[in-house]
């Protein structure tokens, strides 16, 4: 099964409006096959956040996103700038990587590096100007949306969502996703992205096939029953079903569940790095916490939220 690994960073200082839009819908369009992909996201990714990741899924991932501030040379995580270096030697250890995104500016300049790092056959979408933050948010849910569909390519998903976006009226942003942002100054108008790599194997990349019939799930049709069914997955302790629900019908814009989403994901992470043992008196005392911390925001919902 495919897995994609997204991560994302978005400092205060120069603070990307959009790139919280392209964390929660990338998130939708990869949870409305969760029967046919697997996927990670780190937001406010850190340097560890990334090894950690990469260590853990690194005989997985099929396809690894970056979405935030970059220039040439490095990606700007939340605690410091991630060196070409250090990433192409992350990326050595991912056996199964196929596709890389890098969606931010001028990330052009590191494909050679990535290609001579890696020695082998892999595509690399990378960025040759600045890219505005509102123009890299609509190109990205555009490719992932038409690259999702089964037996589609990735020559098509990129031709689709290119077309998308020179057919698209966007107003250009003071912000853009390079490193250094100066107020006035504006990304090139230009088709910014472009697909780096041997042209035979880029073209047949596809990552769902036909022939896979998942499911139909049937979504709660009201907020009480979204509630009862909620519970009873906190009850049975299906956390990760509960939150990716939530998620779904809810979104990201509500503070609450983004709070407790990103404590399981911390809890998550101290279990892979041994930090606390699985199925310890700690590890069911913190899940215990978390399944209540999602009980109260349930009690705490109306009908507002529920539109």
């Amino acid at each position: 099964m495919p897995f994609v690994l997204l991560a994302f960073s978005n400092k205060q200082d120069n603070y990307l409006e959009f790139l919280k839009k392209e964390t929660s819908e990338l998130r939708k369009i990869l949870l409305g096959l969760k029967d046919k992909i697997d996927y990670e996201i780190i937001s406010n990714a850190t340097t560890d956040d990334l090894f950690d990741a990469m260590t853990v899924f690194h005989d997985q991932v099929t396809v690894f996103h970056y979405g935030g501030h970059a220039d040439s040379l490095h990606l700007e995580l939340e605690n410091r700038n991630q060196g070409i270096e250090q990433f192409i030697q992350l990326l050595k250890g991912m056996s199964n990587l196929q596709i890389i995104f890098l969606n931010g500016c001028s990330t052009q300049g590191m494909v050679s590096k990535i290609m001579d790092g890696i020695d082998r056959d892999i595509a690399v979408i990378a960025t040759a100007t600045k890219v505005d933050d509102q123009r890299a948010f609509t190109f990205a849910k555009a490719f992932y949306s038409a690259f999702t569909q089964e037996n589609q390519t990735l020559e098509g998903a990129f031709e689709m969502a290119k077309s998308l976006l020179d057919a698209a009226d966007i107003q250009q942003a003071t912000f853009s996703r390079a490193i250094i942002s100066r107020p006035g100054d504006k990304p090139e108008s230009p088709m910014p992205w472009g697909v780096y790599g041997n042209v035979d194997f880029t073209k047949k990349i596809q990552l769902i096939k036909a022939g896979v019939v998942a499911p139909v799930k049937l979504l709660p049709g009201s907020l009480a029953e979204f509630k009862e069914k909620l519970k009873k997955q906190i009850t049975l302790g299906e956390i990760d079903e509960a939150l990716e629900l939530a998620e779904l019908k809810i979104g990201l814009d509500n503070d609450i569940l983004v709070n407790i989403m990103g404590r399981w994901s911390r809890h998550k992470k101290d279990i892979q790095r041994g930090n606390i043992i699985a199925g310890s008196e700690s590890a069911r005392l913190e899940e215990n916490r978390i399944g209540n911390s999602i009980t109260g925001w349930l009690d705490g919902l109306d009908e507002d939220d529920w539109k």
